[in-house]
């Protein structure tokens, strides 16, 4: 309402210095000037050749109003220089940077600089271009523009918590620890208690971070961002009372009551509380997909029935998706074994959605052991849905378990010729020729799926192992092996493969470092790792590492048991 009165005077302003100037333009109509003249007794003034210092600041306010109600980045920039030459307050410089910060657009960095340098002693719009210079990545500007604030203003105490949170942010924890502790007596409020906490979090001593974070929330009870914290360090030291005591108060101030709902509902089942944790359910929102949230967090904690209940209420609301049928499905096969119940909801799947509806049809009837009807579920989706390839690739890896490989390889080469791009069918097919003696055809494949595809880390490395093995082409090994671990790093069985192109290529300090890598790589270790593991020790000379990875790989029961128990004999 200010604004507007202030705007209205300024159009008056601004209408009369309009108004002269017309009157005076030209001098053809009113040449008379004596008595019977119409500007007998009117000073006649110059033509004004800029707007007149209250025209300017109408102007200026008029250009940055319309940008705010228009919503307009670009005019609000426009009125910037206009706003610097009146000499406009920090209030309204602050306004239009945070409309802009609210927005998150990059235009608030020339706007928030031209309102500092407009006010620059003004302490808020120094906060908020600091804020805006770290949103945008440009944390070490926004540390500088602090640390000259603070130069210039040293008691400036929202500076001095600008500049730490900040320090926070770019995760110079210790550096901003520093800046909180010098803060002391009075000056030590909830607020520099909360950012201590977060900068000692951030240096992993979360017992000390609890401490500030209590008195945060003791001196102010409503410090809604401090009571998060705390509950969240209680929930990270297993203390689920106390931190479900703090989200129950925050839900009782309906801070945001949905995610503090799932936050209780997440700790009461961890407590081994489902049905306390169901009793939340009643203060969250009354909407299908709060409930399918909360059903998933009940099922990843493996109370299905609970998890089912919540799946069943959207079900009959009658808007429920694909999603909540098969889960429907599922849950009746995994909690009740009842199959004919699983087929009932799988039948309520839309049509669009049917390929994932037959998909689980034929893994829910390989769970009841009954493969033929699996299969022929498989053969359906593989007529049905040519573009799915996944039908394909599914009867293969069935037809293999049941140890029916020759039925599996004939179903892979159709699916081969079926999906020729598909890179994981061809790698089964691939990997059932080598199992069946067909090294060459299978090393054929391999290269071709490397050629089309060439981040296949699993190509990638059959191909690189395969040549190691034979020892041929060993520094292509060697480079096809390093592209599958960087691809996909962590895998021990890419490692142990790397391991064994280092070893042939005689370079046996890299192997052996490479072949403790794939054994530290997971808990559970292949026999032929262990064993690749003692022969590379074996050739170094350090026997007793070796005997001890040929004890391990005999612990995994391999089939070449007899020539392992050899090799150890030999040390």
């Amino acid at each position: 309402m200010k604004r507007n009165n202030l705007l209205f005077c300024g159009a008056l302003t601004l209408g009369g210095a309009l108004s002269f100037s017309l009157l005076t333009f030209g001098g053809c109509s009113f040449a008379q000037t004596g008595k019977d003249s119409p500007l007998y007794g009117i000073e006649i003034r110059e033509t004004e050749t800029e707007l007149s210092p209250g025209a300017k600041r109408a102007y200026a306010y008029l250009v940055y109003s319309r940008a705010l109600a228009g919503e307009d980045e670009a005019g609000l920039l426009r009125a910037a220089p206009l706003l610097r030459d009146i000499g406009a307050s920090p209030q309204v410089w602050l306004e239009g940077a945070v409309w802009l910060m609210t927005r998150g657009t990059p235009a608030v960095l020339p706007f928030a600089q031209e309102a500092v340098n407009a006010c620059g002693d003004n302490v808020s719009l120094n906060l908020i271009y600091a804020e805006a210079l770290a949103a945008n990545g440009l944390n070490e500007k926004a540390l500088q523009l602090m640390r000259d604030y603070l130069q210039r203003h040293p008691d400036a105490m929202d500076a001095r918590l600008e500049l730490a949170l900040l320090l926070v942010k770019c995760s110079r924890f210790e550096e901003a620890e520093r800046i909180l502790l010098a803060i002391t007596g009075k000056e030590r409020t909830p607020m520099v208690e909360y950012y201590h906490a977060r900068a000692l979090i951030g240096m992993q001593r979360n017992d000390e971070a609890v401490e500030h974070l209590k008195i945060a929330v003791k001196e102010n009870p409503s410090f809604t961002e401090a009571m998060l914290e705390l509950a969240y360090l209680y929930e990270r030291r297993s203390e689920y009372e106390k931190a479900r005591t703090i989200y129950e108060r925050l839900l009782r101030r309906n801070v945001s009551p949905e995610k503090i709902v799932l936050r209780l509902i997440t700790l009461s089942l961890r407590m081994k509380q489902p049905e306390k944790a169901l009793s939340y359910m009643k203060y969250g929102p009354d909407n299908d997909a709060f409930r399918i949230t909360a059903a998933g967090l009940f099922m990843e904690e493996r109370h299905y029935l609970q998890a089912e209940g919540l799946l069943k209420q959207v079900a009959a609301s009658g808007n429920a998706t694909a999603d909540v049928f098969l889960l429907l499905a599922d849950l009746s096969f995994e909690q009740r074994r009842n199959l004919q119940q699983a087929c009932l909801w799988l039948d309520k799947v839309p049509p669009e959605e049917g390929d994932r509806a037959l998909l689980l049809r034929a893994q829910l009837y390989a769970q009841d052991n009954q493969w033929d009807k699996a299969l022929e579920y498989l053969r359906q989706g593989i007529a049905a849905y040519p573009d799915k390839p996944v039908f394909g690739l599914m009867e293969i890896r069935m037809l293999y378990s049941r140890d029916r490989k020759d039925e599996a390889r004939t179903a892979a080469e159709q699916a081969v010729k079926r999906w020729p791009d598909d890179e994981d069918i061809a790698f089964i097919y691939g990997s059932l020729l080598d199992e069946q003696g067909k090294k060459k055809e299978a090393l054929a494949v391999m290269e071709q799926i490397i050629l089309d595809h060439p981040k296949s880390h699993a190509a990638l490395n059959y191909v690189g192992y395969t040549l190691a093995e034979q020892g041929r082409d060993l520094d292509r090994a060697l480079e096809l092996l390093r592209r599958a671990d960087e691809l996909d790093p962590g895998q021990a069985y890419i490692m142990d493969s790397l391991a064994w192109a280092y070893f042939k290529k005689g370079n046996i300090d890299e192997a052996l470092k490479q072949i403790r890598r794939a054994v530290a790589a997971g808990d559970t270790v292949d026999p032929a790792i262990w064993e690749h593991y003692g022969d590379i020790a074996a050739k170094a000379g350090f026997k007793d590492e070796a005997r001890k990875a040929y004890t391990n790989a005999l612990a995994g029961k391999p089939a070449n048991t007899a020539a392992i128990k050899k090799k150890l004999s030999q040390l």
